[in-house]
């Protein structure tokens, strides 16, 4: 699971390496999130999940950058209800009044996983 929440902070590293030294047209505002939603259970019941993700950025913005991670991990017999909120808001004004505003970098990798864990479904395994 860190590899790939890693693997996402290096790639958003590098778009906001980018922008850093591009021209100021190109030096918008970019906004992140990575997120790992996992269960490894017997359960029969699928997991009951929730990634609510808001993203909000002023048309003046310009080089800003943020960044929401999470991981919900879950290990056991019963199935799991994961719910996550992330409201990014980000404001700034256009230190280039000449050039045009333009669009925010919005970047979304949110992954979830099911691993079936058929020990759990047997009655000698100890629950803890």
């Amino acid at each position: 699971m860190k590899g790939i929440i890693s693997l996402g902070k290096v790639l958003l590293f590098f778009l906001m390496f980018e922008s850093y030294f591009s021209t100021p047209i190109k030096a918008q505002c970019v906004q992140g999130d990575v997120s790992v939603q996992y269960s490894i259970s017997g359960s029969a019941k699928p997991s009951q999940r929730t990634n609510d993700v808001i993203m909000e950025s002023d048309p003046k913005c310009r080089g800003n950058s943020s960044v929401t991670t999470g991981v919900q991990g879950h290990i056991g017999p019963n199935n799991a209800q994961q719910h996550r909120h992330v409201h990014q808001v980000q404001q700034g004004s256009n230190k280039y009044p000449h050039l045009p505003n333009g669009r925010t970098v919005q970047i979304r990798s949110n992954v979830q996983v099911d691993v079936d864990n058929p020990a759990d479904r047997f009655p000698h395994h100890r629950q803890k």
